[in-house]
């Protein structure tokens, strides 16, 4: 059998992991993936064993959470000790924002396309003096020549998206990571739209600390999310979340000694979500299984097909569409504003499950979706964009 058979099969099991798919044409993941057979029957088995045995298989949670852990850091190319799970991207966002130590007059750079995750924690810093500099989107692009204008000797951050919500342009992490190297700035990455479906590799991309949820791309519970802390950079975020597991012999009660522990650990200050990094645990194993890069391979194929038939019928396209800048979001819409709402109504009503946002139909392909789901999206913008109004 040829490796893009066992591909092929491959990606059909994994459809197969996903019960929602048997009624549903799901096309946003960009918005919330439903949830697969594993990632759902360990958490409910989970809450089974509470349910009958309390906490007398602790030491079974404890063994799977650091597996997750160990998961997690082959996901993305770190140490399993730079890894934290926290409970969405916003809190990845603001343990950065509100650990570094800003002076008047540090800068911090984002971009005009970002999803407000990551830009509200960057905006309260304005109390402290920090200047917020906001780089041109062109076309949906974020190009790292822009950011390179940007910086300056005052930068202490660069903030960006792996891949923009809207738009769905991957950004050039690289590129970025090197300008920001070559500039002693720090680099954080919010990486809710693309991992679980774009490889990711912190160390050779530069990054110092990134955030993301579990519950799109991931295939993941909602609750929580993984925060990455580059072990270099452990000591550059002020602890401002603190609880009893922030420290080393956390479960030593009576002896209280403040010393955080020397990882990324520290900012778990409290009782972990274990529900959910059992479920999000199972989501990555399933991913992995099926190998990010077979899943994005598959996502760019039928992309490419959607883009190219959305534009034979004279669809606008929103989403940067070259190599190495596009993703598994397209976003389009029609040149007749009346003809998207009656687009968006049909598609709803056929169980093609899509999301309206910057004043167009998202579509998010994932690695379960097939050329059945887009040839049938397809159909019914075909009937819509031929409608006289």
């Amino acid at each position: 059998m040829s490796s893009n058979n066992i591909t092929k099969t491959t990606l059909e099991s994994f459809r197969d992991a996903f019960p929602a798919l048997k009624n549903l044409i799901f096309l946003n993941s960009a918005g919330m993936s439903p949830l697969p057979d594993p990632c759902r029957l360990a958490m409910n088995g989970l809450i089974e064993d509470i349910g009958k045995r309390a906490y007398l298989n602790m030491d079974n949670w404890i063994k799977t959470i650091a597996l997750a852990r160990k998961n997690v850091s082959e996901l993305i190319g770190a140490f399993p000790e730079e890894v934290a799970f926290i409970k969405n991207t916003s809190a990845g966002v603001s343990l950065v924002a509100s650990g570094l130590n800003f002076s008047e007059g540090d800068e911090v750079v984002i971009n005009d396309i970002e999803f407000p995750s990551n830009v509200y924690p960057w905006l309260y810093l304005k109390n402290k003096g920090v200047k917020i500099v906001l780089v041109k989107s062109e076309k949906g692009r974020i190009a790292p020549e822009a950011i390179k204008h940007a910086v300056t000797p005052r930068t202490k951050v660069v903030a960006i998206s792996s891949v923009q919500y809207i738009s769905g342009y991957r950004a050039e992490l690289a590129k970025i990571g090197e300008i920001c190297r070559a500039n002693r700035s720090l680099f954080f990455v919010d990486a809710i739209q693309s991992l679980g479906v774009i490889p990711m590799d912190v160390k050779s991309c530069g990054i110092d600390f990134l955030s993301t949820g579990g519950f799109k791309w991931l295939c993941g519970p909602t609750g929580i999310g993984i925060f990455y802390c580059n072990k270099t950079r452990l000591d550059n975020l002020t602890l401002n979340n603190i609880g009893w597991n922030t420290v080393i012999n956390s479960q030593d009660y009576s002896n209280i000694l403040f010393e955080p522990k020397p990882d990324a650990m520290r900012f778990e200050e409290g009782s972990p979500n274990i529900i959910g990094i059992y479920g999000l645990n199972e989501s990555i194993k399933l991913l992995k299984a099926v190998g990010i890069a077979n899943i994005e391979r598959h996502v760019l194929e039928l992309t490419d097909y959607l883009v190219e038939r959305l534009l034979s019928m004279n669809f606008i396209i929103f989403s940067p569409r070259k190599d190495g800048e596009k993703s598994g979001i397209v976003t389009f819409s029609t040149k007749e504003k009346e003809k998207l709402t009656i687009l968006e109504k049909k598609l709803f009503a056929e169980n093609i499950l899509v999301v309206n946002r910057g004043n167009g139909i998202r579509v998010s392909v994932h690695g379960f979706n097939n050329m059945k789901d887009i040839d049938r999206l397809i159909e019914v913008c075909q009937g819509v964009s031929k409608q006289v109004i």
